[in-house]
């Protein structure tokens, strides 16, 4: 089960309570599991949520795991954050914003855990670009400070004309039918977790199919929001060869969505490696 809230609007952010209302744990003051030591530092996600904000990064999206039970182990949450004053220019208007995603559980186990995303605002979605390209960052409960998270909010903004250049190869990569067919079959055998799965002409066919009419091209970075769109957001028809056509549904679950970007967005950016 997850809660969830978010906003589409490029210049609308969320404010506590209404992170409050769908991402509770946020708030907690003590841990949310019996099994932590009595030496554990607990430092909530409101304190972080305040000092994004002070580094002019503003939460745009929660969402919460629902616990199972009595035992509230089971509470991991995320807060995205976007900054007002940092945009990516794309041509013809495909323009994006930066994202840090944050993730953290008050149960003694994790430490909070930072992604850079990619907003792209033609087709309201996101993307999480985590890997060799887009480093993640974690800071441990234990010793956190202000001045260690400005230190690593610095890093991703002096870093982001690196992570441009990827996307701006990913544009200037023209793509063949049979590498699109392949980059769709790739991306079809990550949602369905079957890495060896083949799917019917018809399948990749809609999955490949735009749409709107501003991802009409044969590039890399237009292909592949297509792809990514439609994995993470549902709406395509897929069937395994041999097997009954279904229609794919939204992926609901965070943890599912920021692990099947990381995929897909590493799956392309080989491409252009």
């Amino acid at each position: 089960m997850l809660m969830r809230f978010q906003t589409g609007l490029a210049d609308s952010y969320l404010t506590k309570e209404q992170i409050q209302s769908v991402c509770p744990v946020a708030f907690k003051t003590a841990p949310t599991s019996n099994k932590v030591s009595s030496k554990y530092s607990m430092v909530n996600t409101e304190t972080v949520i305040d000092d994004l904000e002070k580094l002019g990064w503003l939460p745009v999206q929660a969402a919460q795991r629902k616990s199972r039970g009595k035992e509230t182990i089971f509470s991991k949450h995320m807060i995205s954050f976007q900054n007002p004053d940092i945009k990516i220019k794309g041509k013809n208007g495909d323009d994006a914003y930066p994202r840090i995603i944050l993730t953290n559980s008050h149960d003694g186990f994790n430490s909070f855990q930072f992604r850079v995303g990619i907003f792209r605002l033609v087709c309201s979605n996101g993307l999480v670009v985590a890997d060799e390209n887009f480093s993640s960052f974690k800071i441990r409960h234990t010793g956190y400070t202000f001045e260690e998270l400005r230190t690593i909010m610095n890093q991703v903004v002096e870093d982001l004309p690196n992570k441009i250049q990827v996307l701006n190869k990913m544009q200037a990569r023209i793509l063949t039918p049979q590498e699109m067919r392949d980059l769709a079959t790739k991306a079809m055998q990550i949602r369905t977790e079957k890495l060896d799965a083949e799917f019917d002409d018809s399948a990749i066919v809609d999955i490949l199919t735009p749409t709107r009419k501003e991802d009409e091209g044969e590039d890399l970075w237009t292909v592949f929001n297509i792809l990514q769109e439609k994995i993470t957001q549902g709406g395509y028809s897929s069937a395994l060869k041999g097997a009954k056509v279904r229609k794919v549904r939204k992926i609901k679950s965070f943890e599912k969505d920021l692990r099947v970007n990381q995929e897909l967005f590493k799956l392309a950016a080989e491409m252009v490696s």
